[in-house]
């Protein structure tokens, strides 16, 4: 009798502990599979939130999807020539939290003598300007004369050796896709070559963006430059100018970009000027969408 009754006791126990592996083994299943979910849901977080922010990309024609906004800063003649000038207006850019809003348009062999290959603290600072939100960007290869007013040979060459001096510097070149050319000159073959590579080009008053259908978008913009070795005692008038110019852009819906030039705008009371209009601008936006 009492056989029976351990031989019942032991056939429980063995398929309570068959019943106890199989539910830790589906336990298990079930935890590989959430850690699973939580590690792909970590990383499209990260992508999402983690991506430069690029707001050139968005300005569209399309006003159902686009609406004019903040102004966008382009810094043209990005060079190891400007070191010092450009910390100055790096620092006035960061005081009004203009990282994400600001692309810098690098020269790469600045007067045919520059190499930035040759300048690794310049490098450095501009890997640590990129990991801080700013766009590192592209502006010419020598910046002699109208460089890009050339054919599409020569186009090509001098951007393959630009890009090719941007790589050995360890920058992305794959996320290079804007263009300024010097004095906003190209001629119609330097044109083909940045939009077969799908560069935008940005111009004086507009913006030529490649379509994923092979078409080709134009944008006018509204592009201004306050601080081009500007006489101090135009200060304040050119302040008032600024923001009537800016506040008429926001009626038309273009989108405001702020060109500037190291050097130049470092002169007299440029940067006054850039400080006061990135400050009061952000006020206007504010008050506009109020």
């Amino acid at each position: 009798m009492k056989e029976i009754k351990n031989s019942k006791k032991s056939k429980e126990s063995t398929e309570s502990n068959e019943s106890n592996e199989s539910k830790f083994k589906l336990s298990s299943k079930y935890c590989i599979i959430l850690l699973f979910l939580v590690l792909i849901t970590t990383l499209m977080f990260f992508n999402t939130f983690h991506t430069k922010y690029d707001p050139l990309k968005y300005v569209s024609n399309d006003k159902q999807i686009y609406s004019a906004s903040t102004p966008i800063v382009l810094v043209h003649d990005v060079s190891p020539v400007y070191f010092e000038e450009m910390e100055e207006i790096i620092e006035v850019l960061d005081n009004n939290h203009y990282s994400t809003r600001t692309y810098l348009f690098v020269i790469t062999n600045h007067a045919g003598d520059n190499n930035l290959s040759d300048y690794p603290k310049f490098v450095e600072y501009l890997h640590e300007l990129n990991d801080r939100g700013y766009h590192i960007q592209y502006h010419g290869y020598d910046h002699i004369g109208g460089e890009y007013n050339c054919s599409e040979a020569i186009a090509n060459e001098k951007t393959d050796k630009s890009l090719k001096i941007l790589e050995n510097c360890g920058f992305n070149t794959k996320k290079i896709n804007y263009v300024i050319t010097p004095r906003y000159i190209l001629s119609k073959d330097s044109e083909n070559n940045f939009l077969k590579r799908n560069f935008t080009i940005i111009v004086n008053s507009y913006i030529l963006k490649p379509k994923i259908n092979k078409d080709i978008e134009k944008v006018i913009i509204t592009n201004k430059e306050y601080t081009w070795y500007t006489p101090e005692n135009c200060t304040e008038k050119v302040k008032n100018i600024s923001l009537i110019d800016y506040k008429t852009s926001l009626k038309e819906n273009k989108q405001f970009t702020l060109s500037i030039h190291p050097k130049a705008v470092n002169y007299g009371n440029g940067l006054e000027i850039l400080d006061y209009f990135l400050f009061e601008s952000n006020k206007e936006i504010l008050d506009y969408y109020q």
